[in-house]
């Protein structure tokens, strides 16, 4: 009768033991002593970072400063994760400018075409405020490349040619002409171009325009720059 006794406790405390380790929790690292209530395990680093699994769910949750919503774990060269945007930042449209002309502006001419900067008067968005409507020039405030599209309406009524130009730095960019083809005699004439351009920070875009055969005029005019990719 004692050996059945000395038998049925042995056997409760195993059982005992075994549900005891079924729930048991596990801290790792700085501030073995707590660990939080719905955590199965915790590994916390010095400065309060630390990787959980959740006790109901299974969940991980891992909290190394970087985590955000909708951020997604990558790693580095070495294999040292961080959270990163689940986009690149460019995507967030760092630079969304959109300015326009709305009164009309000469574009003079003395024996050969002049280059004129278009004096853009109204702004409809700038994102970041990266645009001077003072000196009608974007500054960009990164490195990246950026779209840009430029439209006109002339004023002028005579047959002639108008050109534009895409300048950084007071430097023509090397994209060419966005347009450069003969306009018939009449007043509205219209064109629209876009080109992608590689700024560095600190450059500055502004747009210019230049008639080839004689003096003439554009009674509007736009601008569209957004940066579409570091």
């Amino acid at each position: 009768m004692k050996s059945i006794f000395k038998n049925t406790i042995i056997v409760a405390a195993l059982v005992f033991g075994a549900a005891s380790v079924s729930n048991a929790q596990v801290k790792v690292g700085s501030n073995p002593a707590a660990i939080g209530t719905s955590s199965n395990l915790e590994v916390e680093a010095t400065n309060g970072n630390k990787t959980i699994v959740d006790k109901a769910t299974g969940k991980v949750t891992i909290q190394d400063g970087t985590q955000g919503a909708g951020k997604v774990l990558t790693s580095d060269a070495n294999g040292a994760s961080s959270w990163q945007p689940s986009i690149p930042a460019s995507q967030d449209a760092e630079v969304m400018l959109s300015a326009k002309l709305t009164t009309t502006q000469s574009l003079p001419y003395s024996g050969g075409g002049i280059i004129t900067k278009v004096n853009f008067d109204t702004e409809l968005f700038d994102k970041g405020n990266n645009f001077d409507l003072t000196n009608d020039q974007l500054t960009a405030p990164t490195s990246g490349y950026y779209s840009v599209n430029v439209g006109f309406s002339r004023s002028g009524t005579a047959s002639n040619s108008i050109s534009a130009f895409i300048y950084v730095n007071n430097v023509e960019s090397g994209q060419g002409n966005l347009w450069d083809g003969g306009i018939p005699a009449s007043a509205g004439y219209t064109a629209s171009a876009s080109r992608m351009v590689h700024l560095n920070a600190g450059d500055v875009l502004d747009v210019r325009f230049r008639p080839n055969f004689a003096a003439d005029g554009i009674s509007t005019a736009f601008l569209q720059i957004a940066k579409v990719s570091n």
